[in-house]
């Protein structure tokens, strides 16, 4: 459950005990971060609303002391707070998002985000470890690494393959996931399950090693087959053969949200178990000496849409996981674990779409870093109070929302005050939908992330509006 019930007071308490060195500092971090929440999709200088605030606030992101990782230090810290609450298993999901700044030539301290060094192909990279309940609400960040990347080298494609084979992999940029796995390990609190989520770039030898030496849990995408120990699988030689050749154990819907490509839509697909023990992939240089020769044996499981809609491609899934997988209820969740996983992207198009962190004009790739941080917490905040309203539809809205915000949607949409006994969540989340351009129709399902992002906006504007009529009629809140 979301602690704080004003519209800023969630922030100063997200913030609560942050220490950037200057106390000064600190309040400024608060002040700004309270600006932008209730004004995500606006300029700096739109959502501070004068001069003064606006100076402070680009003060702030120029500031060395205002690190990253201080800004993120209090809400990681209120994330593990969420988890202990939540009481049942938690998903982190890890992902990757590149932010283009491209379009603006004046911003010093950006890296290719493509395959090129081309000026209009330049930004940052964001890695991310993203906490959830298992049914998808997210808790916060665990992990977060801001960076801008070297430049591309001239190479053929041989010799970057030679290249890479021979590269430890704490020299390369998929050390990320090793790193988002260490400190989710080290920040969830003792005794609670907590299961890492991530597609199939994360399938590399290293972090199946290095999960086994944490003692950490996953259920990842593969990326490619791979060989197999002969002797310890029944004679099959590679991973597909021994998944191919064992029994369906039952299938079930998944709902595969849709993207630019696909419409969303429900997938009944089959599942598939096999247990495997995989021999260590072939390196070079210093990758063979700082990489395990030993086999690891993982759970695989196939997810496979059996009968597509007509020109749709079939959902198909290869899941790798160490978790034990018994019989096909334990296939069931794990493969629902993996679902899950898209909510990380849909945080991604929050921060984007959302809160259009692409605009920023800040001009250096260090205030980008602590602004999409700040971001990065507000993001999570708005995707959460949507998502806590599908599967606690009834949770009273005061648990999430301040009185003046109630006030202000029911005032909008029904042209009345709303009555005594406090609306539930569901409805507060529905008429901010409403007011984002959502019809309501049954046809319609809950609102998405975009009107309710609109909504967002339109609701702390008439906060303000209420505010002020109260106060030139002398009303208090409790009046």
């Amino acid at each position: 459950m979301e602690a704080g019930t004003g519209s800023v007071e969630w922030l100063r308490e997200e913030f609560s005990g942050v220490d950037l060195g200057d106390k000064r500092l600190d309040r400024r971090l608060i002040k700004t971060a309270e600006y932008l929440g209730t004004s995500p999709a606006s300029p700096i200088n739109e959502a501070c609303g004068d001069w003064a605030s606006t100076q402070a606030a680009y003060r702030l992101f120029d500031n060395d002391k205002a690190s990253p990782e201080a800004i993120r230090e209090p809400h990681i810290a209120a994330t593990a707070k969420r988890i202990v609450a939540c009481g049942g298993p938690v998903l982190v999901a890890q992902d990757t998002v590149f932010f283009s700044y491209g379009e603006h030539p004046k911003t010093r301290g950006l890296g290719p985000i493509g395959k090129s060094n081309e000026a209009h192909d330049r930004g940052l990279i964001m890695h991310n470890a993203l906490a959830f309940t298992a049914s998808g609400v997210p808790l916060g960040l665990l992990s977060q690494r801001i960076w801008a990347r070297e430049e591309v080298p001239e190479e053929e494609y041989v010799e970057k393959i030679l290249r890479l084979q021979c590269t430890a992999i704490e020299e390369k940029e998929s050390s990320k996931w090793l790193l988002a796995l260490r400190e989710t390990m080290a920040r969830v609190p003792k005794g609670v399950q907590v299961v890492t989520i991530a597609d199939r770039e994360s399938d590399f030898f290293e972090f199946l090693t290095a999960a086994k030496e944490l003692g950490a849990r996953y259920v990842i995408r593969a990326c490619r087959d791979r060989k197999l120990v002969p002797e310890e699988n029944a004679g099959w030689e590679t991973m597909i053969e021994a998944l191919a050749a064992a029994p369906v154990l039952g299938s079930l819907e998944v709902a595969i949200p849709g993207n630019g490509k696909r419409k969303a839509r429900t997938a009944v697909i089959e599942v598939k178990v096999a247990q495997v023990t995989i021999q260590p992939p072939q390196r070079r240089g210093h990758a063979r000496d700082s990489g395990s020769t030993d086999p690891i044996t993982v759970r695989v499981i196939g997810a496979t849409e059996s009968a597509p809609p007509a020109g749709q491609e079939a959902v198909s899934w290869v899941l790798l996981t160490n978790l034990p997988v018994v019989d096909f209820e334990g296939a069931r969740e794990k493969v629902q674990w993996y679902g899950k996983r898209w909510g990380i992207e849909t945080w991604h198009k929050v921060l984007k779409s959302g809160c259009k962190v692409e605009d920023c004009l800040l001009e250096t790739g260090e205030r980008l870093a602590r602004y999409l941080t700040v971001f990065s917490i507000i993001g999570a905040r708005l995707m959460h109070v949507a998502y806590l309203a599908r599967v606690q539809p009834d949770l009273p809205a005061t648990e999430v929302f301040s009185k003046e915000e109630i006030e202000a949607l029911h005032v909008r949409v029904h042209k009345a005050l709303p009555p005594a006994k406090p609306p539930a969540l569901r409805e507060v989340v529905r008429l901010i939908g409403r007011v984002g351009g959502h019809l309501g129709r049954k046809c319609d399902g809950e609102p998405g992330m975009t009107v309710l992002w609109r909504g967002w906006m339109r609701l702390y504007e008439d906060v303000l509006v209420l505010r002020a009529h109260k106060q030139a009629l002398g009303l208090t809140d409790s009046s």
